[in-house]
Parts: structure tokens; sequence; C-alpha cells
């Protein structure tokens, strides 16, 4: 392999044509002339405190650029641009602490590139944006000698014609722009991608609308377009991130959190299901060179490091010698198995198994994997069930071995899984690895007619002196109980035992895996007993009292702006909840069951309300927010949210729907 490539020599290696590992890339530095930064969906909220994710890594990001580019031979930090979606809802609470960020970090010398995304619709508008960024939503700007065009859409519906107002704006803009010197790059600044260039700006029915046609034929007609967008949330690292057709994109990922498509462009737009989806932290470092060669590099907050993936735009105005076409789609090769890759299964119970295998190897990487499940009937395999599971080739050291969870098995049978990997340019191995493996029969059910039964997933008290105690000694492996915050526990005179919880950091977790999870069918219930403290949190949008609900699972939330008590369920992929109002302060007893049909709540033994809500019912499929939280809400990576200010006396979760009779008895 060739220990370095230039810039010279890049075109001329067909081992490196699409993309330059940053070990093999040698660079002449005292040749660059224009470094920017470029990022996107950094999405600051109005209920983010300054210490959360994304208000960090922007500070961070810009930090680290001071630093960079003092320590190289051109030390210019000339721009940073922002790709739209700096906040949630457009607010002013929210964008006045990004400003501030900026302020706070950039140097006067760095020019600020920044467009309006979607989000700056939800609950502002474009008069408010222009007020606080002192700057136009649309805007053409020279920054040492390169012409930089940054755009706003209209509205925020995530459709066709969004752009539509800006053609004759943005036509006018790149005459001019190509006319003040037609051999240089010009960068056109966009939210969303345009329609089928980059990865996740396919926009085919049912997915997520991540790319617009309006301005295409307009960008068509200047090959010299360099341009960057966001909007998706797919990781940059990705090497379909850069794409060439008549002009040039990149795509910046995100600075909250990630999404990913299916590899095949006909699939459904998914949030990532894995426990690192948050940790999004990668933004662009874009260097020209005295000849307007473009190098753009990858720089990882989270590891605080350079991701060994570089691209390279020699001649961004000449299309003869675009790369990144999608021509790399037919000539990709398919991911390989390294030596001694293997499949296995960890665990198994009558309805799910945990599978484990060694992830595979690519020329640029493996982007998922499709697991085929089949069982053995009459001596020959059926297929049953496929799942997609990410590779995490997003992180910056992926594992080497990946973990998934196979629900919803039938018991007593022989099963086989077969995992095929998938690269970026969608080609699949070959052959698949296998592991072969049985279900056990299920154990004997729970006696469901008990006229008071015991919880048989989760079942919590509190004792003094032991802590939190699982209360149902016929629970096999009960779920262990993690205090977090330093919680207390105290004998109250009316409720017994209790766990005083204070509404700030205090909860307790019990963690549950995928296969435990998996056994839950298609019926649950919910108990809680509780005290809620009015007089604290009257201003926060929510209190979560008890649950798991990320993106699924259930739970027990309260709203003290509007004054109800809610449960909410995942059916049919997506909340069914209830609500109703409640201004309690004292001991209260919440039951919420789900039996497949019907989603009911009740307040000590009471049904205060019902609906209709037929469909499949599951838990999140966060492998790191599999949790119930006593007390709080979790999110990934183990962490809760919206903790409850009061006093909680025991919590259950069943298997299956309490009848009215047993819920008018446990609530006793």
């Amino acid at each position: 392999m060739t220990p370095s490539v230039t810039r010279r020599s890049f075109l001329a290696s067909s081992l490196i044509a699409l993309c330059v590992p940053s070990r093999l890339f040698a660079a002449d530095e005292s040749q660059v002339v224009l470094r920017f930064a470029a990022m996107s969906d950094v999405h600051f909220d109005r209920s983010h405190a300054d210490a959360s994710a994304e208000r960090v890594r922007l500070g961070k990001a810009i930090r680290f650029m001071n630093e960079f580019s003092q320590a190289q031979p051109y030390k210019g930090f000339d721009a940073l641009v922002v790709a739209g979606d700096l906040s949630n809802h457009g607010v002013p609470e929210e964008l006045v602490p990004f400003k501030k960020i900026l302020d706070d970090n950039l140097r006067p010398s760095t020019k600020r590139v920044l467009c309006m995304g979607n989000h700056e619709h939800y609950g502002g508008n474009r008069e408010l944006w222009q007020q606080i960024f002192e700057t136009n939503a649309n805007r053409r700007q020279e920054i040492n000698g390169y012409q930089f065009i940054a755009i706003s859409p209209e509205k925020g519906t995530c459709r066709d014609d969004d752009y539509s107002y800006l053609r004759e704006w943005l036509a006018e803009n790149l005459a001019a722009a190509a006319s003040a010197d037609p051999e240089k790059p010009i960068f056109v600044v966009q939210h969303y991608h345009v329609r089928d260039t980059v990865y996740g700006s396919w926009n085919k029915p049912g997915d997520f609308p991540a790319g617009t046609k309006d301005l295409t034929e307009i960008l068509k007609k200047y090959p010299q377009v360099v341009h960057i967008s966001g909007h998706s949330h797919v990781p940059s690292y990705d090497p379909r991130a850069v794409w060439q057709g008549g002009f040039t994109c990149f795509g910046t990922g995100s600075l909250s959190y990630f999404a990913l498509l299916t590899f095949e462009r006909e699939r459904n737009f998914q949030f990532c299901s894995d426990s690192p989806y948050r940790r999004a932290g990668t933004f662009l470092i874009f260097e020209v060179y005295q000849d307007a060669a473009i190098r753009v590099r990858l720089y990882d907050l989270e590891s605080d490091s350079f991701l060994d993936r570089e691209y390279l735009v020699l001649d961004p105005k000449n299309v003869d010698k675009y790369v990144y076409t999608d021509k790399r789609f037919e000539e990709a090769t398919a991911p390989r198995w390294p030596d001694g890759a293997s499949a296995e299964i960890l665990e198994t119970s009558p309805t799910a198994a945990t599978l484990q295998f060694s992830q595979a190897v690519d020329d640029f990487c493996v982007v998922s994997y499709r697991v085929v499940v089949e069982a053995e009937r009459d001596g020959k395999w059926s297929e049953i069930q496929t799942r997609f599971v990410w590779s995490d080739y997003y992180m910056k050291k992926p594992a080497d071995k990946l973990r998934l969870d196979l629900l919803e098995l039938p018991s007593e049978n022989r099963l086989r899984a077969s995992v095929f990997a998938t690269g970026a340019f969608q080609k699949e191995t070959l052959e698949p690895i296998r592991v072969e493996f049985a279900t056990p029969s299920p154990a004997s059910d729970v006696d469901r007619s008990d006229p008071n039964p015991r919880g048989d997933f989760l079942d919590v008290l509190f004792d003094p002196e032991k802590g939190p105690i699982n209360a149902n000694p016929k629970i096999e492996n009960p779920l262990e109980i993690v205090a977090v915050g330093n919680p207390k526990i105290v004998d109250d005179p009316s409720l017994g035992s209790v766990a005083s919880l204070n509404g700030v950091d205090q909860c307790y977790f019990a963690p549950f895996s995928g296969i435990r999870s998996g056994n839950i069918g298609n019926e649950i219930s919910l108990f809680l007993r509780f005290r809620l403290d009015l007089s604290k949190k009257k201003d926060q949008e929510t209190i979560s009292l008890f649950g798991s609900t990320e993106s699924g699972g259930l739970g027990f939330e309260y709203y003290p702006k509007s004054k109800q008590l809610a449960s909410r369920c995942w059916v049919d992929d997506k909340y069914s909840d209830l609500a109703v109002d409640f201004d309690s302060d004292q001991e209260t007893v919440a039951v919420f069951t789900y039996d497949g049909k019907e989603t009911r709540l009740y307040l000590d033994g009471n049904l205060v309300a019902s609906a209709k809500a037929e469909g499949k019912f599951r838990f999140t499929q966060h492998a790191s927010a599999r949790a119930f939280c006593i007390g709080a809400d979790v999110c990934p990576d183990r962490k809760a949210r919206w903790f409850f200010p009061g006093e909680i006396a025991g919590a259950r979760v069943y298997a299956w729907a309490l009848s009215p009779e047993q819920v008018a008895n446990v609530s006793k």
C-alpha cells in the first residue's frame, strides 16, 4: 500500500480514490489559504441546562478550532458554518444562549455563516432569528476571497417548495459569486440536503423528508458549488456523506444525536437504536489550498480526536474529475468476515434470545447487519423474522462484537440465526455467519387469577434498613434496584416506609435486559403508590413518577402547568396517552392496564380514563434505556430526567392486564 498520498497523486490511486485514511495523507500545510468549520443540527432546547451535551459540544468545537488553527502553518480560523437547526423551537430562550456561546468563544476574525433550519420555524420566525443573530437569513459574503452563500427555508415543512421563494435570489447571487472569481469554489450553505445527493437526502414515499429539489437545476449550472447541508442527522463518517454529480455536496451530521437510514434506499428513515445514538459530536474542517483544492477532515468531540477518514476535492469546477459519484454503488466490493468470525447465543428464554456476533470488515465501513431468524419445520428451515442492527461504525472505536436481542420467538423450537454484513454502498456479504439454538419451554404460568396479586416483572417496597427490596419472592432473578442521587427511605405515618425523593436528582433504577422485556407479551399493568409534593416544580413541563419511556415502554407522568396526571404506553409504534385532572397532595394509588385492545387508567381503584388501543406493545429499542425508573424517567446511557418530588411507597409491573377487581384489591 502506498505509504502516503499527496493531493496531486490522489486521483491516480484507485486504491484510495473514494476516501483517504488520514494516516496515509501527506499535505503541504503552507499552501492552505482558507480554513473553516462546518456543522449543523445542534438543537439547543429551552429546557437544556448550560451543561447539556449540545451546549458543551458547540463551545468545545469552537475552542478546539481556535487552538488547532494556531498550531498550523496557516493559522486562520476564518469562518464557522452552522447549517441550520441551531435550536429545537427557534425561540429566544434557545437562540440567545446559542449566540452567547459564539460571542464568548469565537475570535473577532472568525466570520459567522449561519442559516435557519426547519426547527427555527417551530416557535420562531425569520424576523426574530435575524434580530437575534444580527444578520440576514439569506446572505452572500466574501471570506478571504471566497464566496459563501447561506440560504434559509421560507417555512419548516421539510418538503419541496420550502426554498422555492429563493430561486431568483440564488440565481443572481450564484452568478455574482462566479463572476467574482470563476476558478474558485463557491460554498452554499443550506439546512436541507439537495434531493438524491448525499446519504440521507432521499425522499421516497414514507421516508423522513430530508432532501428537496427546489434549487437543484440552479445549482447544476455551477459545478464549482460546494454545497454544505444537514437535517438528516446521518453520520458524516459515512462515505456517502460526500457526493458529486454536477456539483459537490457534503453532509455535516449533527452535534445532538444520530439518525440513520437502513442500508437500502427504499427503506425508511430510522433513529439509531444503539445506545451511543446521542453521542453525535462530529464536525467537518474544510481547508482550501492556493490551487482551490479542498481537504475535509472529520473531528470527533466525543473522543477529542480526528477520525481516520478525509475527503479530497482537487478541482471542484471540473466535473470530469469527480470521484464521489453514484458509480461507487456499482464499483464497491462486499464486506468480508475476518478469520475466526463467529455468532453465538448468550442467553435464551421461551420467547427470546441474545445473539452476539463478530463485526465484518469493509474497504470503507460496514454500516449494518441483516439478521435472518429461521425455524426448523419438517426438516427444513423457514424464515420467521428479519432484523437489522447498526454496526456503530459512526463511533471512534466500534465494538469488536455486537449484540442483538431476538424477541417474539416461538418456544420449544429449534432455530437458526444467519448474519449478513452490509457496506455503505449496499453490497452484502455473500455468505453469512450462523448459529443454531433452541428456545426452552415456558415456565409455569403465574397465577393470574389471584385476587390480590403481586407484580411478577417488578415489585418494589422500601425498608429503612435494607433499602429497596423485592416484595415478591416468586420472581426468579429479580431486577436489581439501584439508587441514584442518595434518596432517603423514611417511615411515613400513612404510607409506611417510603422513598423520599427531592425532585432534583434522586430516583431508583431497575435495569432489565432485552430478554426480560421480550417475555412481556401484549398485555401489561403498572402500579404506583405515591404522594406528590405539589409545592415543588410548578413551572416544570413534565414530572415522571414511574416508568420507562424512551421511544417505547410505559409510565406515569404529571404535568404541573395543566395539573394533569397521565399514563403513557407505546402501542402500534406510537404512544397511547390517557390523562385526568389531578391536584392532590394526598396518598394516591395509580394503576394502568393494557390488554391488547384497551388502555385504562385507575386512581385509588376507580376507572378514570380509558381508550381503544389495538396493536403491539413494546419497550424501547435503546439497550442503555431499558430500565424502569422509580421517581423519574429513563433516557439513554442509564441517565434520568423529569425527577419526582414526594414519597413513593411501592411500585409494581405486571406482565398481564389486571382485572378491575384486581385493581380494586391492590389499590386498598
